[in-house]
This record gives C-alpha cells, sequence and structure tokens, in this order.
C-alpha cells in the first residue's frame, strides 16, 4: 500500500481509534507525518510512494504523534527506532 492510498478510516483503524470525535485530529497528524517523512527524506510525494516500506513508518508516525500529543520537550522522546531506519534507508538530503 502507498501512503497515497492511506486514508483516514484506515489510520484510526492502526490507531484503535473507535470514535469519530477525533477525525479532525487524526487529519492534522496525517498532514504532519506526511510532512515529516518528507523532510527527513528529501522525497517528494510521487517519490515516497515508490517504497511501501515508507507506508508502515507513516502508520506508526501517525500512531505516536495522535498517542503522545503534549507540548512539553523531553530529552527522552525520540523518533521511533524503527521509523529513523526505515526513512534512512530512503533519504536523499545527507550532508556530507
Amino acid at each position: 500500500m502507498k501512503v497515497s492510498e492511506v486514508t483516514a478510516a484506515f489510520v484510526k483503524d492502526f490507531c484503535g481509534i473507535s470514535d469519530n470525535d477525533s477525525d479532525a485530529i487524526v487529519a492534522v497528524m496525517m498532514s504532519a507525518a506526511k510532512d515529516f517523512i518528507k523532510g527527513y527524506t528529501g522525497l517528494n510525494e510521487e517519490q515516497i510512494d515508490g517504497f511501501e516500506d515508507i507506508t508502515d513508518a507513516y502508520l506508526v508516525l501517525v500512531n505516536d504523534m495522535f498517542s503522545q500529543r503534549d507540548y512539553t520537550l523531553s530529552s527522552h522522546k525520540q523518533v521511533n527506532p524503527a521509523v529513523k531506519t526505515i526513512l534512512g534507508l530512503h533519504a536523499v538530503n545527507y550532508l556530507g
């Protein structure tokens, strides 16, 4: 499945969200996760659709953003290691 094929209903199922009260929040998190992936990898939307493993990273990011949506900084919060590995495999914007 491509990132562009992921629906809000699929994300809600993946995240275990059963109500409709969070639809707007889910939509924001989906957009933010996609932007994070594009910024992290340097790929555009068409390019991220070329890698199905990025869809897994996308779903994990959305779930993490939804379930951990506090706005305080903590030195212990990091990008999920699996997400970091998947996105690192496809990053084209490394310097050096």
